[in-house]
C-alpha cells in the first residue's frame, strides 16, 4: 500500500530558517544530510521504495465556488502553528510499517509527520 507522508515544521522553526543568510543556511543543512543519508540508506536496506520532494513555503489556492470562475489567493495562510515542507510516498506492507518509517524521517525529531494512505482503484 501506498502512504503519502506530510513533512512538516513549526512555523517557528521555518521563520527562523527564512532569516538565515545564504551561508548560514547551507551550513545548517549540510549538518543535516547525514541523518537523511542514514534514512535513505535504511529505506534502501529494508526495501522500501520512496519518492517525494521538498516543498518551498509560498503557495498559491484557487477555488472555484458555486461553479464561477476561478478566484486565486496567495497561501493558504489559516492559523496553523506548522508548515508543510515536503512529502514522501511510502511503498509499504502496512500501517505499521509506514508508521516505522515516519519515525525515522529526520523532521520528526523537530516537527511531525503527517500518514494518509493513498486510495489505489
Amino acid at each position: 500500500m501506498k502512504y503519502l507522508m506530510l513533512l512538516t515544521n513549526p512555523t517557528e522553526r521555518v521563520e527562523s530558517w527564512e532569516k538565515l543568510s545564504p551561508d548560514e543556511a547551507q551550513r545548517l543543512r549540510e549538518e543535516e544530510l547525514p541523518k537523511w543519508g542514514a534514512f535513505m540508506q535504511w529505506a534502501q536496506e529494508k526495501g522500501i521504495q520512496l519518492d517525494g520532494l521538498e516543498l518551498d513555503t509560498g503557495s498559491t489556492t484557487v477555488r472555484k465556488p458555486n461553479g464561477d470562475a476561478a478566484v486565486v489567493t496567495d497561501g493558504p495562510f489559516p492559523e496553523t502553528k506548522e508548515v508543510i515542507g515536503g512529502y514522501f510516498i511510502a511503498q509499504c506492507e502496512d500501517l505499521d510499517q509506514a508508521i516505522d518509517v515516519a519515525s525515522r524521517i529526520p523532521v520528526a525529531e523537530t516537527g511531525s509527520v503527517e500518514i494518509r494512505p493513498l486510495v489505489e482503484r
